[in-house]
């Protein structure tokens, strides 16, 4: 039987999963709230984010029912910001979640954080 929690896509990736692989690639994650008054820590598609720090840094992440409903929300979150000046940032978009790491402008850490989690959504796009 399906809950309200449960995505209800078969492919879907779970927080667990998403936690688990980070664990793999020795990242190491803490977890952390993002306020809502931060525009990475507000509601996007109905969707409020898990909020962790990865090297000091946010890391948000957002997990909907299906590829489509996450779609929708990376929209939402353009729509939101198009006229924000936002804090430098990546986002990752795997299945039905979406992964934002605002690195500030911390270019180095940006480039060397940017490829481990890239790491992770490969995996998690593998499974």
């Amino acid at each position: 039987m399906l809950t309200a929690c449960q995505p209800t896509d078969f492919t879907a990736i779970l927080l667990e999963e998403i936690l688990s692989s980070f664990k793999e690639q020795e990242l190491s994650l803490q977890e952390s709230k993002v306020s809502d008054k931060n525009i990475f820590g507000m509601r996007l598609n109905r969707v409020r984010p898990s909020g962790y720090e990865l090297d000091g840094k946010i890391l948000a992440v957002y997990i909907y029912d299906s590829t489509k409903e996450r779609e929708k929300g990376l929209k939402n979150f353009h729509d939101k910001t198009a006229s924000a000046n936002v804090e430098s940032y990546n986002y990752y978009e795997v299945k039905n979640v979406l992964l934002f790491y605002v690195h500030g402008l911390n270019l180095v850490l940006e480039g060397e954080v940017h490829e481990d989690i890239q790491k992770v959504v490969n995996e998690l796009e593998e499974n």
